[in-house]
């Protein structure tokens, strides 16, 4: 089952009304429990994309420029599942992969093609200079050689990157700040991103930054962008080597690395308390919003910090709207296994057969 709060002004939390939440409430449909396993978790700005275990791709929230991949449809209250594309032969095509920048959504599907859609002036949805807008999935001229595929894919406000089988990274989109490798400018079609000495396994993107990270056994890392100024520490505070790590997240501007040991590494922004405090317990899951980060402890709790404005870390917050130095936690029935964070929203994972009524 899944738990939703926050910004939801959109209807980006699927819960059927637009009012902002700072308790956790069950996603439901006709008042029937959703009992739905996220695999994957993109959120935009006002949208969000869940790709479910069961090879469904459901979608809320701001839909008016095709953002969700349906035409015609301004908004969306309640996830609604996604009707696929088909290929040549009429086979309907399986999502792999999905990833949102701020008004757009990529998805990679099982036949190795690459489609977008929504609004990207800044060539988000890789569809070359004249295409600043898709109102459905168009594929983008973007195909790995025969025996490739795309690995992960990763988002951040303006930019994705795509990470390939045999080592390679590619991206589009906003790269002023070098996020996509140089030379630094707008990416309006994919671009091999070069001079990475190590093969990557997953990247997460902030707001002008991409961070890719190589096998858990070696730790390599790399950060691409933050050119102009490091204000946040982004790149003077990077790590040499993470070996040990188990997971990663970004916010806009800062980076959570959880280690096997349940230990989190964080470095960036920190005004609104968006970097752990010092005393938090071991964690096994983490997730980082826009501006806010959530974690489940090793004993089952679910942990929140940072910005709080719209209630996405629960309560109770300072006079701007933070957690900050200290954590709120949310509490839902039965176990949390999972979270999530989008621009200040925030979801919970729960174990079905945990939940008193059974979903």
């Amino acid at each position: 089952m899944l738990y939703a709060l926050g910004s939801n002004g959109s209807a980006q939390l699927g819960v059927g009304h637009t009012d902002d939440l700072s308790v956790p409430q069950p996603i439901s449909t006709g008042g029937k429990h959703l009992n739905w396993k996220v695999k994957q978790f993109a959120a935009g700005g006002n949208h969000t994309v869940l790709l479910c275990d069961d090879g469904k791709v459901r979608v809320t929230g701001n839909n008016e420029d095709g953002r969700c991949g349906v035409q015609n449809i301004h908004r969306f209250k309640h996830f609604t599942e996604l009707e696929m594309p088909r290929d040549a032969s009429g086979n309907e095509l399986k999502a792999v992969h999905v990833a949102a920048n701020w008004s757009a959504t990529t998805f990679v599907f099982d036949d190795g093609s690459v489609r977008t859609c929504g609004t990207g002036h800044s060539g988000e949805l890789g569809l070359g200079p004249e295409g600043a807008k898709s109102s459905d999935l168009t594929r983008i001229a973007f195909s790995p050689s025969h025996g490739v595929e795309v690995i992960h894919i990763a988002s951040g406000m303006s930019h994705t990157v795509a990470i390939l089988s045999n080592g390679e990274v590619w991206g589009w989109g906003r790269g002023r700040r070098g996020q996509l490798g140089e030379p630094a400018e707008e990416v309006w079609a994919p671009r091999k991103i070069e001079r990475i000495d190590f093969e990557a396994v997953k990247a997460v993107c902030g707001t002008d930054f991409t961070l890719l990270i190589g096998e858990s056994s070696t730790g390599r890392i790399a950060l691409l962008g933050g050119h102009r100024n490091d204000r946040f520490g982004i790149k003077s505070n990077l790590p040499t080597m993470v070996a040990g790590w188990s997971d990663v997240a970004a916010s806009w501007c800062s980076i959570l690395l959880l280690k096997a040991s349940g230990d989190v590494v964080a470095w960036g922004r920190n005004d609104h308390g968006q970097l752990p405090p010092d005393d938090m317990p071991q964690i096994k899951a983490v997730a980082a919003g826009s501006e806010h980060c959530l974690a489940v402890t090793k004993s089952g709790s679910v942990l929140a910090w940072g910005w709080g404005e719209h209630g996405n870390c629960g309560s109770p917050t300072d006079e701007r709207g933070d957690v900050k130095g200290r954590w709120n936690e949310l509490v839902v029935p039965g176990r949390a296994v999972k979270v999530f964070a989008g621009c200040a929203t925030s979801f919970i994972e729960v174990e079905e057969q945990d939940v008193a009524d059974g979903g």
